[in-house]
């Protein structure tokens, strides 16, 4: 029984860490993302808001996932994963009328 209880523990230790090192992933490819943003806006390059919606995406995902699967704080999950629905949404329709 101690068995079972150790490797439940495990389980819930690596599962804890997977959520925590996709929510740092998340933050850090946003962050990277405005970093590439600014110097594009002040270089004159453009933008390319197809690779913009891919790293929106995958937080629209993380968090409605969250938010369907999390009990603990799930409003706050489905609003954060709606609004960036919205601006996938957004991107992907600038990328295609460009």
């Amino acid at each position: 029984m101690e068995n079972k209880d150790n490797n439940k523990k495990m389980n819930e230790e690596e599962l804890e860490v997977s959520y925590k090192g996709a929510t740092i992933a998340a933050v850090t490819m946003l962050i990277l993302a405005c970093i590439y943003y600014c110097y594009e806006i002040f270089t004159g390059k453009g933008s390319n808001p197809g690779f913009y919606s891919l790293i929106t995406i995958y937080s629209t995902i993380l968090f409605g996932y969250k938010g369907i699967k999390v009990e603990k704080n799930r409003k706050l999950n489905i609003i954060t994963s709606v609004i960036w629905g919205i601006l996938t949404i957004m991107l992907v329709f600038s990328y295609f009328r460009k």
